[in-house]
């Protein structure tokens, strides 16, 4: 069986269409196989056809069927392997989206079980179907709108947490689901509105070196990335979206000057704010 690399995807391997690593649909021929690993976002697959195995940081051989999900948690190795032709969708998602349902996930943290041992899998229930069937129509007919695919990933975690009984939901994110999420629900919170990581440290009640050791374990990485990150995240999408001036997202953003968010968007996407514009409007003319 050949596995394919993720870093070797290309249209002579297997069709993969997608949204700026959010959403991606692939397509396996038979006798296929792919490596890859997730980054400080977990994903949810959708096996909509065929059937799969997969294996997470090379332990267990799972066998995933036509019409269940899974999730794979944030910074693990995963490989999956097709002996049939087989479709997925995939939805990565980072804290952000989790703590959009906050209400729902206070109430399922008494029911997580830090048994993480073994594969949770869901059926796809029909109302699920039918939004990852819009979703494949529009991947294949090339739609490109951030705004869009942003608010088909929220639209699926309020499908889930209401279709869902608590039970199947906190044993199904039990990977992500822990005490420490209130911990990253307030960093997703108050980021942008502290100076400094010393500053958000005191906004928490933490010593500067405690809150760098608890963020660091739960973000993978250190506060001043991550923040950079998430930063350039939210810009790029207040750029895609063209509802504010780039002066006001400058403001907004609390950049000492113009100068310097252009500097930040140089370094992040490799264009100043008016390239950024430039490519989106070229983009949505097609």
């Amino acid at each position: 069986m050949k596995t394919v690399q993720e870093k070797s995807f290309s249209a002579n391997s297997f069709p993969i269409v997608g949204h700026r690593n959010m959403w991606e649909c692939l397509d396996f021929p038979g006798n296929r196989g792919l490596k890859r690993k997730t980054s400080s976002e977990a994903i949810i697959f959708f096996v909509t056809e065929g059937c799969i195995s997969l294996s997470i940081n090379d332990l267990g051989n799972h066998i995933i069927h036509r019409q269940e999900m899974f999730l794979i948690p944030d910074n693990c190795s995963y490989a999956i392997k097709v002996s049939k032709p087989a479709n997925l969708i995939s939805c990565s998602f980072g804290v952000e989206t989790l703590l959009s349902e906050q209400k729902m996930i206070d109430e399922l943290i008494p029911l997580y079980n830090d048994d993480r041992s073994d594969l949770v899998k869901l059926p796809i229930n029909n109302v699920i179907n039918d939004c990852l069937f819009l979703l494949k129509q529009c991947m294949r007919d090339g739609l490109t709108s951030h705004y869009f695919f942003d608010l088909k990933k929220r639209e699926l975690f309020l499908l889930l947490f209401t279709y869902y009984t608590k039970k199947d939901l906190a044993r199904f994110l039990c990977n992500i689901l822990s005490e420490n999420v209130q911990f990253r629900g307030f960093v997703m919170d108050n980021f942008l509105n502290a100076r400094n990581i010393q500053e958000l440290a005191d906004m928490a009640n933490y010593s500067t070196s405690g809150f760098i050791k608890k963020f660091q374990r739960n973000f993978k990485e250190s506060p001043y990335k991550w923040i950079q990150r998430q930063k350039a995240k939210l810009i790029l999408s207040e750029i895609n979206e063209d509802a504010k001036s780039l002066q006001e997202i400058a403001s907004e953003y609390k950049f000492s000057s113009y100068q310097h968010f252009a500097n930040f968007c140089k370094i992040h996407f490799g264009s100043p704010p008016t390239g950024l514009i430039n490519k989106y409007k070229s983009m949505d003319s097609k």
